[in-house]
C-alpha cells in the first residue's frame, strides 16, 4: 500500500500537461502486489488532476485498487477495494 497526497507537503507534485502544481486530488492510496509500482502509481495518479480517477479505474484490471480523496473532500474508490462500515 503506497500513498501520496498534498496534505503534509503541499502542492508538491507537479501536472506534466500544465506545469503546474496538480490540485484536483489531496489523497490518493493505492494497493497491489508490488510496493514500488503502487507508489510510482499513487503520485502519477496525483499529478493527473481530473483524469486520475478514469485511470485509476483501469489500473484496478492489472490488481491495484485505490482510494482517493478531493481538495473538496469528497471520496472515490476503485470497486474491489473494500471499505470499512
Amino acid at each position: 500500500m503506497a500513498t501520496s497526497g498534498t496534505y503534509e507537503r503541499g502542492a508538491h507534485v507537479m501536472n506534466p500537461r500544465t506545469g503546474r502544481p496538480a490540485h484536483f486530488l489531496r489523497s490518493v492510496t493505492v494497493v497491489g502486489p508490488d510496493l514500488t509500482l503502487a507508489d510510482a502509481y499513487a503520485t502519477a495518479a496525483l499529478a493527473m488532476d481530473r483524469d486520475a480517477l478514469t485511470w485509476l479505474e483501469k489500473i484496478a484490471t492489472d490488481g491495484y485498487e485505490s482510494a482517493a480523496v478531493t481538495e473538496d473532500g469528497r471520496a472515490f474508490t476503485s470497486p474491489g477495494l473494500p471499505i470499512a462500515a
